[in-house]
């Protein structure tokens, strides 16, 4: 697949929505650095956003060849190695360097710089570019921009990138974290499609088939190319980056993050947070997001041992709560304040689950199970126990459990909250 192909401005679908996607511009390939200034033609004030990793890496060869053409320059320079958080501290200090005459951000970097650039440029009303510094995530061409926001892990939907530069000879000398991070990322789709059509069957959700044949076709890439990505060629380098974009647009296709993430995301926002707020050490976000797909496969398919007699609805609000501030400890009111907004603990579903338990069945049926899923990570250098080695075992069951409560977004974590098993069911997974 061509990715240019997919920048299609906006059409009707078969599906029966209107599908958009607003980015000018994916270029993979070696070299399209010397592209950049060609691309902003026309625009004179540039912001640039880096940070000391990608600063050294290609911000300042990108400073030179705008400058080279005559753009004047600002930048927003967060000088530090460490892992920069999205959070109000950083969306400020990018803010403060936008001036009356910047007419277009460009942000040098991953995740982070990506939704720092996203989240200014649109709240500026300005056009922005990532320059990729490494196949790392999806984030890239989606509209979401992930933020730490009063210690909570919020998805604002923004606007896509104008431009999407991914220059090979940069990729391919990523860390390896950040190459098999990329490859999480992809291959948490798994989870994310099998949860997205199962909303659609419990929750009354909309389905597209273009965005989902979309999705495993690059499921499918990913899954058979990760051998010479690990052996770091451009070739295999840049459709990884490629399948990371698609991904982005059909996001931007669908309006929203709903058939790329899922209860893997949920499970990788969980490590965050808590991580944040108890002072824990995390995984990147890709890396993260790998670990949880197989985690979340291994829970869906407990499902199929499951007694549609035994289901029953229940709900204790008070005991939930005092779980919620044993979890969240100081977030734990915000988490509280979402759950009882989307009201989903209110619902009884049972039985439609009941009728609908064949079907329910057969779409689990339709994913891989979580071994099929650690053996692809395992060719990226995936080992169960680099994840039971930074979690305990405490934190990954209380995971499968309250990881739902961080979102409004109905998965396999709900269904199972539903049929009132989750605690039963996630207390059976096994982790190493």
């Amino acid at each position: 697949m061509d990715v240019r192909d997919l920048l299609r401005g906006e059409f009707r679908c078969e599906c029966g929505m209107t599908h958009s996607c607003e980015i000018k511009t994916i270029l993979v390939e070696k070299g399209a650095l010397a592209a950049i200034p060609s691309l902003l033609q026309g625009h004179n004030n540039v912001l640039l956003v880096s940070d000391g990793n990608t600063r050294p890496l290609c911000g300042a060869r990108v400073r030179a060849l705008l400058e080279g053409t005559g753009m004047r320059v600002e930048e927003a320079f967060f000088d530090t190695k460490a892992l920069v958080i999205p959070d109000e501290a950083s969306i400020a200090f990018v803010d403060a360097h936008v001036s009356q005459q910047t007419d277009v951000i460009v942000g040098v970097g991953s995740g982070v710089v990506n939704d720092l650039c996203k989240y200014v440029s649109f709240t500026r009303k300005l056009p922005y570019m990532i320059v990729a510094t490494a196949p790392s995530m999806d984030g890239y061409a989606s509209k979401g921009a992930a933020m730490i926001i009063s210690g909570m892990k919020v998805t604002y939907t923004t606007h896509v990138a104008s431009w999407i530069v991914g220059d090979t000879d940069i990729l391919c000398g990523a860390p390896m974290e950040m190459i098999r991070a990329g490859i999480g990322d992809i291959l948490g789709k798994y989870a994310s499609l099998n949860d997205w059509k199962l909303a659609c069957l419990l929750n009354d959700e909309p389905h597209c088939q273009r965005i989902e044949d979309l999705i495993q076709g690059e499921l499918d890439a990913c899954a058979a190319n990760i051998p010479a990505c690990m052996r770091r060629e451009p070739a295999a380098i840049g459709r990884l980056m490629e399948s990371l974009a698609v991904m982005g647009v059909s996001i931007a296709y669908m309006g929203s993050s709903r058939p790329a993430s899922g209860s893997e995301h949920h499970f990788s926002h969980f490590f965050e947070i808590t991580g944040i707020i108890h002072g824990r050490d995390y995984f990147c976000h890709g890396l993260d997001v790998g670990y949880a797909t197989v985690l979340s496969q291994r829970l869906r398919y407990q499902l199929l041992n499951a007694d549609p007699a035994a289901f029953a609805h229940a709900f204790d609000a008070a005991a939930w709560k005092d779980e919620i501030r044993r979890v969240f400890a100081s977030r734990a009111s915000e988490v509280i304040a979402l759950q009882e907004e989307v009201g989903f603990y209110r619902v009884d579903r049972v039985q439609k689950i009941r009728e609908r338990w064949p079907d329910v069945c057969r779409t689990i049926r339709t994913s891989p199970t979580g071994e099929e899923v650690l053996a692809m990570l395992q060719a990226a250098g995936y080992r169960m126990e680099e994840l039971t080695a930074m979690y305990p075992e405490a934190v990954l069951r209380d995971c499968m459990i309250y990881a739902k409560d961080l979102k409004d977004r109905y998965t396999q974590l709900w269904l199972w909250q539903d049929i009132g098993l989750l605690r039963w069911a996630a207390n059976r997974v096994r982790l190493n």
